[in-house]
């Protein structure tokens, strides 16, 4: 009996945590449905522009944040 392959299989596809023994049955679905490659496609997409989302404020921000904490202690003296 074939499982119904959903959008979370293909993301634990995409991450390499799908279980062993259910990667050859995701890896059939995305080759043979269209709509299933569609939706493997954009989510690969979405997963690089995740992985370039820095995850440290710019030194911009971090000068915002410095100058705004002065001043508010300035102002609380």
């Amino acid at each position: 009996m074939n499982k119904i392959i959903t959008k979370e299989d293909i993301l634990l596809y995409i991450y390499n945590e799908l279980p062993i023994n259910e990667i050859n049955n995701v890896e059939y679905a995305i080759a043979t449905d269209i709509e299933l490659l569609k939706c493997y496609q954009e989510m690969l997409l979405i997963v690089n522009k995740l992985k370039n989302i820095e995850e440290n404020p710019s030194n911009t921000v971090i000068s915002i944040l410095n100058e705004e904490s002065r001043s508010s202690s300035l102002e609380m003296s």
